[in-house]
């Protein structure tokens, strides 16, 4: 294995064991068993925390011996639903294994019972470390997820043992007690793989661009133009929105997907493009090549970071199905993205005040949720800010067969046509785009 990189990833197994640990090639382990004191007749469980320690996929195999005998030496006192089991674990993976048990109603107490694990670590590429020897960098908590923040504290009170066996085998032992008990409600533990950490989890994007920079850059972000985007947002608009309770016509459909468009394609945009309003977020390209220090600089928008979580689970369908999972998959993430930037562009233009940045989230986060529960979709929702917003950008991305002077001009035969809609709750949206329509208009060449 190749020397340490740059950057060491955060020890997450020696937060949870207080920085013990055990290394077998190229991951990091700790066994337990929860609970620790077992009430006879009672199901428990063999934690094996697995950390990777590596950049590649390593097969982790992990056997379970149980006691063969309680302490009055009667035999087979004790039972497991699965003694073996195969995990794949992914590049910086922390993880563990679960192995239930269980032990007959008639086992003798006592506090001396031991468990052991036999481990295989096989790595399914020449491997370069991620994490020293000794664990890892610090894990920074505030930086963490709350899902997986919870986990990890759950964990911490258990008792772990990391000491491996002397022998020609790699075996962890881990000692438990049998209390006396009775039958009560049984709980079916599964035996199985529970992630705990993966790259995308963390905050701190120095990670995620250490793996994944190259393949953004080389396949991922030349694929995210208008060329290959541009039809398929326009379709996903159409029937999300008509889902909702909002039948779009087509040019309301075109001007949203514009926007939606616009934010893919300033993730590598070209050196005549512009960004409006100076979002260095966006331009994922720059982001990489010029890199950041953890706790500061730019972070992804909101569609990247889910894209990277989806490359993390399957990079292979990730990248061959691009297109769909962008336009499908991440649809509500490009909102997320697209409808603060079109407040702002409004609010730059017309100076109107349109809320704070808390009431503009909350309008996002309502306006994905009437589509999510498609329901409720009405005019202003759909035009302010997205018809708008991709008003306002209309030349900067451009259909094939669009004459944009036609677009814009049948946007006053739309907006006729939405007029009977117009009440007081809605007129200054109206207002507003029959502005935005009359200045583009206006810049191109056509008096109003």
């Amino acid at each position: 294995m190749t020397e340490p990189t740059t950057i060491n990833y955060p020890d997450i197994l020696g937060y949870i064991t207080g920085g013990e640990r055990c290394n077998i090639n190229v991951v990091q382990l700790a066994l337990a068993v929860r609970p620790r004191v077992v009430r006879a007749g009672r199901p428990f469980e063999t934690i094996l925390l697995v950390q990777n320690a590596s950049d590649v996929d390593v097969d982790v195999t992990a056997a379970l011996t149980l006691p063969e005998v309680d302490a009055k030496k009667q035999k087979g006192r004790f039972i497991s639903k699965k003694n073996r089991l195969l995990v794949g674990v992914r590049p910086a993976e922390v993880g563990y294994v679960v192995l239930p048990m269980s032990c007959l109603p008639d086992t003798a107490v006592s506090d001396s019972y031991k468990i052991e694990m036999e481990i295989s670590v096989k790595p399914l590429k020449k491997p370069s470390r991620i994490r020293t020897p000794e664990g890892g960098g610090d894990l920074v908590l505030d930086d963490l997820r709350d899902e997986p923040r919870e986990k990890l504290d759950d964990l911490k009170k258990l008792v772990f043992a990391t000491t491996k066996r002397f022998g020609l085998r790699d075996v962890l032992e881990a000692t438990f007690s049998v209390m006396p008990g009775r039958m009560g409600q049984m709980v079916d533990f599964q035996p199985g793989w529970v992630n705990l950490w993966h790259i995308t989890d963390y905050v701190d994007e120095r990670l995620v661009l250490e793996k994944y920079g190259t393949l953004l850059t080389k396949s991922i972000l030349p694929r995210l133009k208008k060329a290959f985007v541009l039809d398929a947002l326009v379709e996903t608009t159409n029937r999300r929105f008509g889902a909702a309770g909002y039948p779009l016509k087509p040019l309301e459909s075109l001007y949203i997907a514009k926007l939606l468009t616009l934010i893919l394609e300033m993730a590598e945009p070209t050196e005549e493009s512009f960004d409006y309003l100076g979002y260095p977020v966006f331009n994922i390209a720059e982001t990489i090549k010029k890199g950041f220090s953890p706790g500061g600089g730019p972070r992804f928008p909101h569609w990247c970071n889910s894209l990277l979580e989806i490359i993390a689970q399957d990079e292979k369908k990730a990248n061959n199905d691009l297109v769909e999972v962008v336009t499908e998959t991440l649809y509500d993430d490009l909102l997320r993205d697209a409808i603060p930037y079109a407040f702002k562009m409004i609010k730059t233009i017309t100076g109107e005040d349109l809320g704070t940045d808390a009431e503009i989230q909350d309008y996002v986060e309502n306006t994905i949720k009437i589509l999510d529960e498609k329901s409720g979709m009405n005019f202003t929702h759909v035009y302010m800010p997205l018809v708008i917003g991709g008003i306002i950008i209309y030349d900067r991305v451009i259909s094939n067969a669009e004459e944009i002077s036609d677009s814009l001009r049948g946007m006053h035969e739309v907006l006729s046509e939405r007029e009977p809609e117009v009440d007081e709750n809605n007129d200054l949206v109206f207002m507003i785009t029959k502005q935005m329509v009359n200045r583009s208009l206006q810049r191109f060449g056509f008096q109003i």
